[in-house]
């Protein structure tokens, strides 16, 4: 990319899909090395994201039945890479937490998240926030939104990032 020239919106964009496939390569990679299919490394990274959630939480998330989460649990449980516990208040909800052999430091996640902290301290509080705020609408977005044409979006490209 030339920086002698200001960054248009529509190559930060092309940038962004860049980004997406090489991610997506780099978790195809960790898949293989760690024998995950692809549930299962969703399961995987859902915990990176969640708080311990309960099983029913991660079978929501992940759009799986109670007894499709039951096989996933069992399997990532059986190699270590998750543990089950029980709630302290309510005995009938299963939490889960990382076990022993969690992927903690691997994956293409560290890449970006590294990252990111280099970028995030060059920026100040106010552009911090806006930062933040915009990902998280992005998020928000694309959680809600139908697959469509887009056509809606054709008028104006940029309505939503002003």
């Amino acid at each position: 990319m030339d920086c002698s020239r200001p960054l248009i919106a529509s190559e930060l964009f092309r940038v962004l899909l860049k980004l997406q496939r090489s991610y997506a390569l780099c978790e195809a990679r960790l898949r293989h090395r760690l024998d995950l299919n692809d549930t299962d490394l969703r399961a995987v990274n859902l915990l990176r994201s969640m708080q311990t959630p309960s099983s029913g939480e991660l079978a929501r998330e992940l759009g799986v039945s109670s007894a499709g989460i039951t096989s996933v649990l069992d399997r990532l449980e059986a190699r270590g890479v998750v543990e089950r516990r029980h709630h302290a208040a309510d005995r009938r909800r299963t939490l889960v937490a990382p076990g022993r052999n969690f992927p903690v430091s691997t994956g293409p996640g560290q890449v970006l998240l590294r990252n990111l902290h280099k970028f995030y301290a060059q920026l100040d509080e106010p552009d911090r926030r806006k930062l933040g705020a915009l990902l998280e609408e992005v998020r928000r977005e694309l959680e809600t939104r139908e697959t469509g044409t887009g056509e809606e979006n054709q008028a104006n490209p940029t309505k939503s990032f002003q």
